[in-house]
């Protein structure tokens, strides 16, 4: 294996001996086509996408942050409520009101985890189903650029 030239200095080289990956940001190419990118709620015709009927185009991705934001404020605010509840209960019945807290405790991040656990399923079924578009998409492109040469 060759060693990529050393500068004059004798400092390591700044380029890497291998090919430039992309951009973390970056959607993957594929022979010309670009997969789509999530361009926010105002990108081509939001509402045009909330009312097609056909389904072609996905708002899922584009409404996934503010549904888990709406669902941590919600569970934010009826964890405060459970553990006020909690202390409230507590000067009735101390083992009630340690339930109650443990309860609460215990029931907040789990349904945290399971509402992002399921917005992370519809999402990656939806990347899934783009991907898969885009791949017949360039398979279709390819199928007729062969056929064109023979």
């Amino acid at each position: 294996m060759t060693q990529p030239p050393t500068p004059p200095n004798g400092d390591e080289p700044r380029q890497p001996p291998y090919p430039e990956q992309p951009q973390q940001n970056q959607p993957p190419e594929f022979g010309g086509y670009q997969a789509p990118r999530d361009q926010g709620p105002n990108a081509a015709g939001f509402f045009k996408a909330l009312f097609d009927f056909s389904f072609k185009s996905f708002v899922t991705i584009k409404f996934a942050a503010v549904i888990y934001g709406v669902a941590l404020l919600l569970i934010g605010v009826l964890a405060l409520v459970g553990i006020i509840i909690a202390f409230i209960t507590m000067t009735e019945s101390a083992a009630a009101g340690l339930l109650t807290l443990l309860l609460v405790l215990v029931a907040a991040p789990f349904y945290l985890i399971l509402i992002r656990l399921t917005l992370e399923l519809y999402v990656s079924m939806i990347r899934t189903a783009q991907n898969t578009a885009a791949t017949t998409s360039e398979l279709e492109n390819l199928r007729r650029e062969m056929s064109q040469r023979r």
